[in-house]
C-alpha cells in the first residue's frame, strides 16, 4: 500500500514538473503584439496583432468547403449551399435522426488535419452522428493573421446558412447540433451560433483564440462566450499566448492550469506554445471514447487546486461535459497519450 501510494505521488511530482513555468525569450512584447505561431504541420508563422492592415495586399481569398461523414458513407459527402433563401437541401447520406457534430480547424490548418480526422472517427465510432467537417484552408492560409481573424464571420454566417438549410429540409434543429472549433475554429463557431435561426445545443471551444478576440477585448457578439449557445463548454491549454486567459464559458475547464507548457511539450518556445495550443484537440480526442475520464474539479483557482483544497463536487472535461457544468475547472493530465488520469 506504502509502495503504491509512493509510486502515486512521484507520478504526480513528475507532472508538476513538466507543468512548470518556462522563460519567455521574445521580450515583453511577446503575446500582447505579436507571437510566433507553429502550426499542425511544424512551420512557424510570425503573427502580428499590433497593427491592422489597411489594404488587402497579400490577402488570399478563397471560400469554405462543407464535407459529410456518416457510418454509411466511407468516403465524404461534400455539401453545397444552397443557391437560394428556403431551398431544398439534399444529401445522400444525411439522416435525421442522428445528431449533429460540425467541426473546423483553425488558423494555418485544414480539413484533412490528423486532429480533426481523429475526432470524426471517434465520434462515429461513438455513435452513429452526422458529422460535418469544415475546410477554410483557402482564407485560413492567409499570412496576415488580422484577415484570417476577420474572416471568421464570413465563415460562420455561411455554416449557419448550411445549418438552417438542413433544419429546413431535414427538421433537425439546433437541440443535436454541437459546434467545434479549434483556435480560430471556435470562433467561427460563435458567429455560427450568432447567424443561425436555430438555438444552437452545445459549442466546445478548443482553446479559442486569444489575438482579436480578447486581446483586445471584442464585444460578446464578436467573440466565444457563453451567451452563444445553451452550453459552451471551454478547454484552455495555452491560454495568454495563443487561446483565451479569461474564462467565457459556462464551464472553463484547465488542464495544468490551462497554460503553456503543457506536460510532454518540450523544445523551443514556439514549439512548446504550439504544441501546448494543440492539446485541447488531443484531449477532446481521447474523452470521447476513453475508459478513463478526465475528471476535474471546481476551484478557484490553480493554486488552491494545487494545494489540494478542492477535491468535491467533480465534472468531466471533453465529449463528457454536460450542461450544467458551471464554472472554473482543473485537473492534470499525463505527459503522453493517453492523457486522462480519471480521479487521481
Amino acid at each position: 500500500m506504502i509502495l503504491r501510494q509512493l509510486i502515486t505521488h512521484i507520478g504526480f511530482l513528475v507532472v508538476h514538473i513538466n507543468a512548470l513555468p518556462y522563460e519567455n525569450e521574445y521580450g515583453p512584447e511577446y503575446g500582447d503584439e505579436w507571437i510566433l505561431f507553429y502550426d499542425d504541420e511544424g512551420n512557424t508563422h510570425v503573427m502580428n496583432f499590433s497593427t491592422i492592415p489597411s489594404d488587402s495586399r497579400g490577402m488570399i481569398f478563397g471560400d469554405a468547403y462543407y464535407y459529410l461523414y456518416t457510418r454509411d458513407n466511407v468516403d465524404p459527402e461534400e455539401l453545397f449551399l444552397p443557391t437560394e433563401e428556403n431551398q431544398v437541401f439534399s444529401s445522400q447520406y444525411f439522416n435525421s435522426s442522428n445528431a449533429l457534430k460540425v467541426v473546423t480547424h483553425g488558423w494555418f490548418s485544414s480539413e484533412q488535419t490528423t486532429w480533426i480526422q481523429q475526432i470524426k472517427d471517434e465520434f462515429l465510432l461513438k455513435d452513429d452522428y452526422n458529422v460535418i467537417t469544415i475546410d477554410w484552408s483557402e482564407i485560413a492560409s492567409n499570412p496576415i493573421y488580422p484577415w484570417a481573424a476577420f474572416s471568421t464571420r464570413y465563415i460562420g454566417k455561411k455554416i449557419a446558412k448550411l445549418l438552417d438549410a438542413i433544419t429546413l429540409s431535414y427538421q433537425v434543429d439546433g437541440s443535436n447540433m454541437h459546434l467545434l472549433g479549434h483556435s480560430l475554429g471556435s470562433q467561427i463557431m460563435a458567429y455560427t451560433a450568432s447567424y443561425s435561426n436555430q438555438r444552437i445545443q452545445r459549442i466546445t471551444g478548443l482553446d479559442p483564440a486569444r489575438p482579436f478576440f480578447e486581446l483586445p477585448m471584442m464585444p460578446q457578439e464578436c467573440r466565444l462566450d457563453k451567451t452563444d449557445a445553451v452550453f459552451v463548454d471551454i478547454i484552455h491549454t495555452c491560454g495568454g499566448i495563443y487561446g483565451y486567459r479569461k474564462s467565457h464559458g459556462h464551464a472553463d475547464f484547465y488542464p495544468n492550469n490551462g497554460k503553456a507548457k503543457q506536460p510532454g511539450c518540450e523544445g523551443f518556445q514556439n514549439v512548446i506554445e504550439g504544441c501546448s495550443h494543440g492539446r485541447a484537440c488531443l484531449f477532446f480526442r481521447e474523452s470521447i471514447n476513453s475508459e478513463i475520464s478526465f475528471t476535474a474539479y471546481p476551484c478557484e483557482n490553480w493554486e488552491k487546486f494545487k494545494s489540494g483544497e478542492c477535491r468535491q463536487n467533480f465534472t468531466y472535461m471533453g465529449y463528457q461535459a454536460t450542461e450544467g457544468d458551471f464554472g472554473d475547472y482543473y485537473l492534470y493530465t499525463k505527459d503522453e497519450s493517453p492523457y486522462a488520469l480519471g480521479d487521481h
